[in-house]
């Protein structure tokens, strides 16, 4: 009978970098103030970096910080997936440089851009390649800086205000295991159990940095310098309502087809965008604000790296512990999405 393999996600870690921004700090530089910022967003302060610090920076220091409390070395993995759409470079990716700096072996490193969504889809592929046989500890890297793409005036406040920088890694590890002993919503083995994702390009435009980039005359020119292409933007109101509506389609379709509600989840770690976004997946699960998991008011909005920064830290905080089982979920640009479940 062939082995079977399923994947625990043992070990998460977070890095923020300690140059704090609060909303009194932004409105020296925008026509903005505390109250405007937290009640559409509920976010307090973000961390942004100083120079010269890159994104890859960010994502080594969140790697040893995960190797130190697994007491794992660089040589006992055999695959990088590291997500950002910030990388050092146009290219390459971060992964690489990740390998190269922290002495891993020359194993495969690979880079995915799916910006907000980075979780869930790394979740899915380090679990496909776990399965497989082929790989037996995969480490995950999430990193991102925003703060030097922001429009910080008052014309791209909207956007402006909702991002921060930030770091984390998660370790994924196969075990050996029976079909019984397989993760599922009824047995209380750890391992990821399942994940449904989906995309949708229709929105590709409504929230993205155009410039520089292939569909840009030149690839850079002066023109979209001065436009302030190279600033991220979005349809606000048009992106809230697909965030919304996507997020919680696909946490039905998930809990459908394992047969539980909401109520059997311990807790729901959603993509931190924007507390009133969670607020209204919440609301629509019906779910307890026990049940959920926020801290965008203390980091904003760290793209790829919101939801195993919050994973940390509720185990930190004994929000979750080993054996609970979970539910993530996540919306980005692309349009991309999906959701986990996952007992730690």
């Amino acid at each position: 009978m062939a082995k079977q393999y399923k994947t625990v996600m043992t070990h998460f870690s977070k890095y923020l970098p300690p140059g704090k921004v609060t909303n009194d700090d932004l409105s020296k530089l925008m026509d903005t103030n505390d109250a405007w910022i937290t009640e559409r967003s509920g976010i307090k302060e973000r961390r942004f970096v100083e120079e010269p610090v890159a994104t890859s920076d960010l994502a080594i220091e969140a790697v040893k910080n995960v190797l130190a409390a697994s007491n794992l070395k660089p040589s006992d993995f055999d695959y990088i997936i590291a997500s950002t759409l910030s990388p050092d470079y146009y290219f390459p990716g971060i992964a690489p440089i990740v390998q190269h700096k922290l002495g891993f072996p020359t194993i495969p490193a690979v880079d995915i851009r799916v910006q907000c969504s980075a979780f869930v889809y790394s979740t899915q592929m380090a679990d496909a390649m776990i399965k497989s046989g082929q790989y037996k500890r995969i480490l995950l890297v999430f990193s991102d800086v925003q703060s030097k793409m922001l429009d910080l005036t008052t014309k791209g406040r909207n956007v402006a205000v909702l991002f921060g920088d930030g770091a984390a890694a998660a370790i994924c590890e196969a075990v050996e295991c029976t079909e019984d002993e397989m993760p599922s919503v009824g047995n209380m083995s750890s391992g990821v159990i399942d994940t449904i994702l989906g995309s949708d390009g229709l929105g590709a435009e409504l929230l993205l940095t155009r410039s520089p980039g292939t569909a840009t005359k030149g690839f850079l020119s002066a023109e979209s310098v001065e436009n302030g292409d190279w600033h991220p933007t979005m349809e606000g109101r048009s992106v809230f309502k697909h965030a919304v509506t996507r997020m919680c389609e696909v946490a039905e379709t998930l809990m459908k087809r394992h047969n539980i509600t909401a109520n059997d989840l311990v807790c729901l770690v959603p993509h931190q965008a924007n507390l009133r976004i969670s607020e209204m997946v919440r609301e629509k699960m019906e779910l307890p604000k026990e049940k959920v998991f926020n801290n965008i008011h203390c980091y904003g909005n760290t793209t790829s790296a919101t939801i195993p920064i919050c994973i940390n830290e509720a185990l930190e905080q004994g929000r979750l512990k080993k054996g609970d089982l979970i539910m993530t979920v996540a919306f980005g640009a692309g349009f991309t999405w999906g959701a986990s479940l996952i007992r730690l």
